[in-house]
């Protein structure tokens, strides 16, 4: 089966001031495009795997601008730069209905015959035939998070580039498929989360480690000081359960209708723990969220405790991505949930 990818050497002006929901009218398709610059290997970026999370695209603009020149870029590193769900981002959305998520269709993936992984299989040939420095995938969160990156091999090189993003960082085992797991054994690799679009402090951030990242000869080869960086993992997930109707609370929608009813502000317990017995949701089943393992198993019973249908954990641990858009959660989840690493 032959992919759709379009592969550039070098990007349209318009790219520098185009908007996520215009991207379509430079990029019919996705598109890997090649830059060269003066310091090899090259880095590889990807944005807009998800099609209304923008700040990638943000990033990368003033990436280039900094850099532009008279007819091109004096970039101090070649840069590989994957354009992903244009579709989606003409739309304004994570994913169209009945797409395979991009950011599930790496090596790894459940799903190795879908369109898309057969496209980002097509990426990763062209991408790896030389050596990589550092692979970054741009992302946002729809909930109110800090800006944090997320590594799924704990070393010395993946943890330097966590923690000249931030202070915290997540470790993960799942969900399969996900970008920055496809790079473990070939460079250093980490998912960037931007908090919300176009978050400013977010930005600068991503931007500054990009712009560091390019004018790197090497990591540096002393560890890390532990005080650097405090490592969280993925412990569970929780999603809604099959044919479960939900809102939260602040929605003005008529939650006595709902099977499921979450918290008032429930994104606020991002990155800051859930205390054992604290309720987050009233629930009028007995199932009304499963929770799973970073394997797959399912471990409600384990973690969630059912109180005359208000729900709450059975041990404290900190919420991680819970999004408040609806859509959102039944295409991914509620959120995560994490322990110290």
């Amino acid at each position: 089966m032959k992919s759709n990818l379009t592969i550039l050497d070098q990007l349209p002006s318009a790219f520098l001031s185009i908007s996520h929901r215009q991207i379509k009218d430079l990029f019919d398709t996705p598109t890997l495009i090649h830059l060269k610059g003066e310091k090899h290997p090259a880095l590889f970026i990807s944005i807009l795997l998800h099609g209304n999370e923008f700040s990638g695209l943000q990033i990368m603009q003033e990436i280039l601008k900094k850099y532009q020149t008279t007819g091109g870029y004096k970039l101090p590193r070649e840069i590989w730069l994957f354009v992903g769900n244009v579709d989606a981002a003409q739309m304004g959305v994570r994913l169209r209905d009945g797409q395979t998520d991009f950011n599930r269709a790496w090596p790894g993936t459940p799903d190795p015959h879908s369109d898309t992984a057969v496209l980002i299989r097509d990426v990763m040939e062209r991408i790896t035939q030389k050596e990589l420095f550092a692979s970054l995938d741009l992302h946002n969160n729809t909930g109110q998070n800090p800006p944090y990156g997320c590594i799924s091999a704990v070393n010395e090189k993946n943890k330097y580039l966590a923690s000249f993003f931030n202070h915290i960082a997540m470790v993960f085992q799942s969900p399969k498929g996900v970008s920055t797991m496809a790079f473990d054994e070939l460079c250093p690799a980490i998912t960037l989360e931007c908090s919300t679009p176009g978050n400013a402090p977010a930005l600068k951030r991503a931007f500054d480690l990009i712009d560091d990242l390019m004018h790197m000869d090497h990591f540096p080869t002393k560890p890390l000081p532990v005080h650097d960086l405090q490592l969280v993992k993925n412990s569970a997930t929780i999603k809604i359960n099959t044919n479960i109707t939900f809102c939260f609370e602040d929605d003005v929608s008529n939650s006595s209708d709902m099977d499921l009813t979450v918290v008032k502000n429930f994104d606020h317990h991002n990155f800051t723990l859930l205390e054992k017995n604290e309720v987050f949701a009233y629930s009028k089943v007995d199932k009304a969220l499963v929770v799973t393992s970073a394997d797959g198993e399912d471990i409600t019973e384990l973690i969630i405790q059912n109180d005359k249908g208000k729900l709450s954990l059975k041990k404290a641990l900190m919420p991680a991505m819970i999004s408040m858009d609806k859509k959102i959660v039944l295409q991914d989840c509620l959120c995560y949930l994490l322990e110290d690493y």
